[in-house]
C-alpha cells in the first residue's frame, strides 16, 4: 500500500509592518514566510505598508496580502478596521494563525482572525516580553495589555522564542503554554560574491584608509549607543587607524541626541552616520568591517550579529543578546553593558592586529553556516505547525510548559 503523505498546511503570518527601515521582525518575519513556502507550506503574509519607512521585504514564494497603513494607521498603532476585515477573511481559508510582535492592533486582529476562523493561535513574541522591553513605554502598554495583549497571550496556543533567554523570559511571566525555541535564521553569502571596500568608500570618501568599527541596526536608546559614544570619545585618540560608522534608521528621532553626542564629544573627524544602507551598501560595510559592535540592553535574537558573522565579520556585543557562542566559538566579544567590561572589551577589539580579526570573523562564518540557516529554522517551525495540528510528533524545540 502506497504511503501517503500529510496534507498540505496553510499558514497566515501577521506582522504590523515588513518594510525595509523598521529592521527587526520586517526583516525576519518575510525570511521566515520564505524559507516556510520553499518547504510546500501555503504560505500567506499580511501586513500594513508604511511607505514613509521603505520598500516592503516581500517574502519570496510566498503570498502578500498587503494594504496601505492610512493616517490612523500611522498614528494609532496600526488601527485598521479594513486590514481586520481583510485578516478575516485571509484567515478562513488557513490551518492556524501566526502572529509576530505585540502591542499593536494587527496583533489583536489576528487573535480575532483565529478565533472567529477557529484555528490555532501562534504567537512570536520577538523580544517584546524581554524586561527591558517590558519597563519601556509602560502607560502605553499597560493600556494595550489590558485592552487586548492580556487575552492574546491568554488565547495563544503555541508561543515561540528566538533563544533559550527569551523562552526563560516568556516562562518567567507564568503563561503556561508550550514554547518553541527556534532561532531566526540568516543567508551566507560567498566569500567570492562580497563586496570592496571602494563600495562604501565612494559614498563616505573619508572612510577610505581607515579600519572600521561598525553599528548596524536602528538608532534607539535600547542599542547602546549613548554608552559606546561615551567610550569612543575616550578611545578614538588611543587608536587613530579606526573609524566609527554608524549605520541604520531613524525611526523615532533619536538620529539628533546621537549628532548631538558626537558634536559634543568632538568626534566628527572620527565618526560617520551613514543613514539607512541596504544592498551592496549594507554588504560593503558587514564584509570590510573589523569589527562590528552592539552593546545593547536587549535583544531576543539580534539578527545583525548572525549578519555580521555570516559575512566574515567578528562581533562585540553585550550580554542583553544571547550570543554566548561568539566566546565559545572565539568569533568575538560577549560582555555586560557595563562601561568598564565594554572598554575593555573594546580596547582588546581595536588593538586587534587585521588577521586575528579575520581569523575570528571565519570562524563566525563557520557558526553561522552550520547552525543559523532559514532552512533549519523553518524545517523546525514547520515540525512545531505539525505538532500543534495533530499531524506528527512533538518535536525537539518544543517544550510543553
Amino acid at each position: 500500500m502506497q504511503a501517503t503523505s500529510s496534507p498540505q498546511i496553510s499558514v497566515l503570518h501577521v506582522v504590523a509592518s515588513i518594510n525595509r527601515d523598521i529592521g527587526g521582525p520586517a526583516v525576519s518575519v518575510p525570511a521566515l514566510a520564505g524559507s516556510l513556502a520553499r518547504l510546500d507550506v501555503r504560505t500567506t503574509l499580511a501586513t500594513l505598508d508604511y511607505a514613509v519607512h521603505g520598500p516592503q521585504l516581500a517574502p519570496a514564494g510566498a503570498r502578500l496580502a498587503s494594504m496601505p497603513a492610512d493616517f490612523l494607521a500611522q498614528y494609532f498603532r496600526g488601527w485598521s478596521p479594513a486590514f481586520e476585515r481583510l485578516l478575516m477573511a485571509e484567515a478562513a481559508g488557513a490551518d492556524l494563525v501566526h502572529d509576530h510582535g505585540l502591542w499593536m492592533f494587527p496583533n489583536l486582529y489576528a487573535r480575532r482572525s483565529a478565533r472567529r476562523a477557529g484555528v490555532p493561535l501562534v504567537i512570536s513574541p520577538r523580544g517584546m516580553l524581554e524586561p527591558w522591553s517590558l519597563g519601556r513605554s509602560r502607560a502605553r502598554k499597560f493600556a494595550a495589555w489590558w485592552l487586548f495583549q492580556r487575552e492574546n497571550l491568554a488565547a495563544a496556543a503555541l508561543l515561540h522564542a528566538t533563544s533559550a533567554a527569551e523562552a526563560d523570559s516568556i516562562r518567567a511571566l507564568g503563561l503556561g503554554k508550550p514554547v518553541a525555541t527556534i532561532a531566526n535564521g540568516v543567508d551566507v553569502p560567498a566569500a567570492a560574491s562580497l563586496p570592496g571596500r571602494g563600495v562604501l568608500e565612494r559614498r563616505f570618501p573619508e572612510l577610505a584608509g581607515k579600519r572600521w568599527l561598525l553599528f548596524l541596526s536602528r538608532l534607539h536608546p535600547k542599542k547602546g549607543l549613548a554608552e559606546l559614544l561615551r567610550l569612543w570619545a575616550g578611545l578614538a585618540p588611543r587608536f587613530p587607524a579606526w573609524h566609527l560608522v554608524i549605520a541604520g534608521p531613524d525611526l523615532d528621532g533619536y538620529g539628533a541626541t546621537v549628532r548631538g553626542l558626537v558634536d559634543a564629544a568632538q568626534l566628527g573627524a572620527r565618526t560617520t552616520l551613514t543613514g539607512v544602507i541596504d544592498g551592496e551598501d549594507r554588504a560593503s560595510a558587514l564584509a570590510n568591517a573589523g569589527v562590528l559592535v552592539l552593546p545593547t540592553h536587549s535583544e531576543n535574537f539580534g539578527i545583525v550579529v548572525a549578519e555580521a558573522l555570516a559575512h566574515g565579520t567578528p562581533v562585540l556585543t553585550t550580554r542583553g543578546a544571547p550570543w554566548g557562542e561568539l566566546v565559545a566559538q572565539r568569533c568575538g566579544w560577549w560582555v555586560e553593558l557595563a562601561e568598564p567590561a565594554l572598554e575593555a572589551a573594546l580596547t582588546e577589539a581595536l588593538g586587534a592586529s587585521p588577521e586575528e580579526l579575520k581569523e575570528m570573523g571565519a570562524r563566525g562564518r563557520e557558526l553561522v553556516a552550520s547552525r543559523y540557516s532559514w532552512d533549519s529554522s523553518a524545517i523546525a517551525m514547520k515540525a512545531a505547525y505539525e505538532w500543534l495540528l495533530g499531524r506528527g510528533p512533538r518535536p525537539g524545540c518544543v517544550a510543553e510548559r
